[in-house]
């Protein structure tokens, strides 16, 4: 019986220790930022705009950029393309600025579209903001 108390509380103290060492690594480990951007096109410029987030993700991801979690893509009743999407760490996005990659991919994005704040977009004013979802797979 004294056997089985002492690799029962060798266990205990095994698994807080596990415990302990994940969330230990899980705080020390660098966590991506989640952002909500949206583009207003320019007349004529949805179609455009639409393939410039197509290709978004995979061009910040390909520079490491953003991290593989799926992004979401809708449009509001103006029109406006809202993207949700996340970046590795605000030093990835910190040296977006600096890109040029991404610099290229920003130029064709200032000429599709007006980055509005989301302050501006209607549905945000509402307690729920609903939106039409987008799917960027479908051609």
């Amino acid at each position: 019986m004294k056997t089985v108390s002492v690799c029962v509380c060798f266990i205990v103290l095994a698994c807080s220790i596990a415990a302990r060492t994940e969330l230990t690594q899980r705080r020390n480990s660098p966590t991506g930022v989640m952002v909500v951007v949206a583009y207003k096109p320019h007349q004529g410029k949805e179609q455009e705009l639409l393939q410039l987030t197509r290709e978004h993700l995979p061009i910040l991801r390909s520079q490491g950029l953003a991290t593989d979690r799926p992004s979401y893509t809708m449009r509001a009743g103006d029109g406006t393309i809202v993207e949700v999407f996340e970046w590795k760490s605000k030093q990835a996005i910190e040296s977006a600025h600096t890109n040029p990659a991404v610099a290229a991919l920003w130029k064709r994005y200032a000429e599709a579209c007006e980055f509005t704040p989301l302050s501006k977009v209607p549905e945000c004013s509402n307690l729920f903001a609903e939106f039409e979802p987008i799917d960027l797979t479908a051609r």
